[in-house]
């Protein structure tokens, strides 16, 4: 008896360890960007292990492997609910285990369709790859990650985001783990390791092309128009933040043509307010106290600073918009931008409406509305800049937008005040920097506590501040008006994706016993 507990003790204890170690391997390059080729290998062991399982073992595995990464990728994410809500450790620790399972539920599909698929025949698992894209693509997702993301410490394959976006990225990788996998499972077959092969190349091919596009875009941006930039880093939190931004900008007189300063830096002003050179008008539609009446009364060039503003008869009450406001240097508010993309947990809770207790929970005590304007701001200088605020520069579809309409450079105005971890505040970074390959757009993020930094087309950092300090740079950008591919066309690979796997859903339901016996009966004869 006590020999067949030990055995069967092991049956079940190298499985888990095996299970919890692909997801390890695949949440690894999420913190250190050097290992994304053992996350690669994770992802081709968590397939190969889930297509020698029955259906219900390899979802099961594959959810457990994809919980283990994801917890281990956004570590910080409990430690930054505590910090932002009214739930405490112990409900903050609920919350975020709740949000990594239910993100983890695409890694299940993941294992269910490898296990299907080696079912129809060993050369299905390439149908791996577009549904996987289709599952991380529709899933909804509260940490807007892709797996795209954890490949940023390879350069050559994220060009491909000019093509097709983070889908694009996901696919090169997915092929890779798919022909490992493919020649893993019938080693000594020709028809497996000329599949391989082929898939191989494929990947090979794709870096090569990141490779010289790489070079050329370096070339490009040297001998591009550059716009000069002044960052100021300060946390608007703090009481003496406006006057601190006031004189580290007096530092770049003359030196730059547009400041920016972070989300949060003035007071909350009535849609109405058109200029600051007014004490008493600007008092009048503003809600009091607010130290920012007169945000910058030395200014010499364009100002991009982040503040809120609200409607008729919403003065203390709201609702409020989250809202940019580009000042020339006659003190004159000469546009704005409103956020469109609202942060989840930060800015509304999901299911709030039938749920109202959701917002005493996330300390809401603010009602915030989606902009709906895509449009850049336009400079004295003439350049266009495509804004972002917050949570926005995670999303793709917002520096499209903004980039189609015509923005020459992209901008984030960023308060991450509220998060404590400084891993919090480098992923955000991390789930941004795709947006400039995508759209060949120089990013600027000003960032309250960081990370302030230029973010080149190619994607490359080229200049950044430390975190949680008070500091300001003058960053030289360069401008671009070409439209990529995925500009133009926004995410077709995704949408190629999603047409095959509902087709393969169809399909296989056409091919199950059930559905076939049932299509099979011939009526009864008359």
């Amino acid at each position: 008896m006590f020999r067949s507990a030990i055995v069967t003790t092991r049956g079940w204890i190298l499985p888990t360890l095996m299970t919890c170690g692909v997801g390890v391997m695949i949440g690894l390059p999420w913190l250190y960007q050097a290992c994304y080729p053992i996350g690669l290998l994770g992802y081709a062991w968590l397939i190969f292990r889930a297509a020698r399982m029955a259906g219900a073992p390899a979802l099961l595995h594959s959810f457990v492997s994809g919980s283990v990464a994801l917890a281990i990728a956004f570590h910080w994410a409990s430690q930054s609910i505590s910090d932002t809500t009214n739930l405490g450790n112990v409900l903050s620790w609920v919350v975020f285990g709740c949000l990594v399972f239910w993100e983890a539920i695409p890694f299940g599909l993941l294992g269910w369709a490898a296990s299907c698929c080696q079912r129809w025949g060993p050369r299905w698992i390439w149908a791996l790859v577009p549904l996987w894209i289709a599952f991380t693509t529709h899933w909804p997702k509260v940490f807007a990650w892709e797996t795209a993301h954890a490949f940023l410490g390879f350069p050559a394959i994220l060009q491909l985001a000019e093509l097709a976006g983070t889908a694009g990225v996901t696919a090169a990788a997915m092929i890779a783990a798919v022909a490992v996998v493919r020649w893993g499972l019938e080693p000594s077959r020709l028809s497996a390791k000329v599949e391989a092969s082929l898939g191989g190349s494929v990947v090979v091919v794709a870096c090569l092309w990141g490779t010289v596009t790489l070079e050329h875009w370096r070339e490009r941006i040297a001998s591009a128009e550059q716009l000069r930039v002044g960052v100021v880093q300060v946390d608007p939190s703090y009481v003496e933040s406006l006057n601190k931004m006031q004189v580290m900008s007096d530092a770049m007189e003359g030196k730059v043509d547009l400041l920016l300063w972070p989300e949060s830096t003035l007071g909350h002003y009535h849609v109405g307010l058109d200029h600051f050179r007014d004490t008493d008008h600007t008092m009048d539609n503003a809600e009091m106290p607010n130290p920012a009446v007169d945000p910058y009364p030395r200014i010499y060039c364009d100002l991009l600073a982040g503040g809120k503003t609200y409607e008729n008869g919403g003065k203390h009450c709201g609702p409020y918009k989250n809202t940019a406001f580009l000042m020339d240097c006659h003190y004159q508010i000469v546009d704005r931008y409103v956020k469109r993309s609202l942060m989840p947990i930060g800015e509304y809770m999901p299911f709030e409406a039938w749920f109202p207790v959701m917002r005493e929970w996330a300390a809401l005590d603010k009602e915030i509305v989606r902009g709906t304007d895509d449009r850049p701001l336009r400079l004295s200088t003439g350049t266009k800049v495509g804004v972002l605020v917050c949570y926005e520069d995670m999303v793709a579809a917002n520096a499209s937008s903004s980039t189609r309409e015509g923005a020459d450079c992209l901008v984030a105005l960023v308060n991450g005040s509220a998060f404590t971890d400084s891993d919090t505040l480098k992923q955000h970074l991390q789930l941004a920097q795709l947006r400039t390959i995508e759209n060949r757009r120089s990013l600027v993020r000003c960032a309250a506590t960081g990370v302030s930094c230029l973010i080149q087309p190619d994607g490359t950092i080229s200049q950044q501040l430390p975190l949680n300090t008070d500091q300001s740079m003058i960053v030289s950008v360069p401008l671009e008006s070409k439209l990529t591919l995925y500009t133009r066309h926004g995410p077709w690979l995704s949408r190629g994706c999603t047409v095959f796997a509902m087709a393969l859903i169809v399909v296989s339901c056409l091919k199950s016993p059930m559905v076939m016996r049932t299509l099979s009966r011939q009526p009864a004869a008359d």
